[in-house]
Formats: structure tokens, sequence, C-alpha cells
């Protein structure tokens, strides 16, 4: 019933792409190591969170490099792989192949209610920007290029001025 709950306040609150608009107060999924991780609001740093499937995960290195790069510890980076189409018969082999591949905690979302709740459109990485409370700055999806990630640094730069 907690998930339900989740769900429903996190479909209600990222259904429509305008921004701003307020994620939910607490994500909860599995990461590849079995760990429970939450995302929770409000929260110390400004947040970037990932989103993608298979196709997508390809994407998501343009995006994060240049932010880790840029902005360090002043900007917490969360991932969430949308893991559906993975039958249950081979989750153990998805989750040992994202141990080879990732270091850092992946939230495996295995039903893609969060994914969906959240509108992120499948073999494309979606990128939100989110502040303290939660709140989405940016949204962005696809590829990054040179204009995306221009965009999605302003808006991080005009956040942490704001929080100054």
């Amino acid at each position: 019933m907690k998930i339900f709950f989740t769900l429903v306040l996190l479909f209600v609150a990222l259904a429509a792409n305008a921004a701003p608009t307020n994620a939910p107060a607490r994500i909860e999924l599995h990461d590849q190591y079995n760990a429970l991780q939450t995302l929770v609001f409000p929260a110390t740093n400004l947040t970037v969170v990932t989103i993608a499937d298979k196709k997508g995960s390809e994407q998501i290195a343009g995006w994060v490099a240049p932010v880790k790069k840029r902005f360090g510890p002043r900007v917490d980076i969360r991932g969430i792989a949308d893991v559906s189409a993975v039958p249950w018969a081979l989750r153990s082999l998805v989750r040992r192949e994202f141990r080879k591949s990732q270091t850092y905690p992946v939230m495996l979302d295995w039903t893609g209610d969060v994914v969906n709740a959240i509108t992120y459109e499948p073999d494309k990485a979606t990128v939100l920007l989110l502040d303290s409370r939660g709140q989405i700055l940016k949204r962005l999806s696809g590829a990054a290029d040179a204009t995306g990630i221009e965009n999605l640094c302003a808006a991080i730069d005009a956040a942490l001025s704001a929080q100054e």
C-alpha cells in the first residue's frame, strides 16, 4: 500500500512535463547490490536524477561526466534503471552485469512503476534537476549535446546561486 501511495504521488507530481513541479518526498528502490536506495526530500544538495532503459543508458555518461567534473559534491547524482522488461529468471544476471559495469549504486525499477510515473521516454536518457525540496527545475532527454549540457549546467549554477 505504501508503494501504491508513493507511486500515486509520483505520478501526480511528475506526469506533466511542465516545470516547476515537485518530486515525491521519497523514492525507494533496490540497487544492483540489492541494497535499498532512498531518494528523500528535503535534501541537502541539488539532485540530478538520470533515468534510462538499456538503450538509453548509453546516453547517461554524456550527461553525468560534465556535471561531476564541474560541480563535484555540490550536486548529488542518482540513477534509476528501467529493468522492467527483464524476466524474473534473469534478474540475478542483470544485477551481476550492473555490478561489473557500474561501481556506483543504480536504483533498479523492476516493475517500471517509478520510471513510467515520471514520464520517461524509452530508448532515451531522461535527466531531471531537482532542488533541495524536490522541485523539478529542469527536464532534459536524449543524448547529451553541447546545448543540453550548457542548459543543464546553467540551471545548476542558477540553483546554486539561489541557495547562497
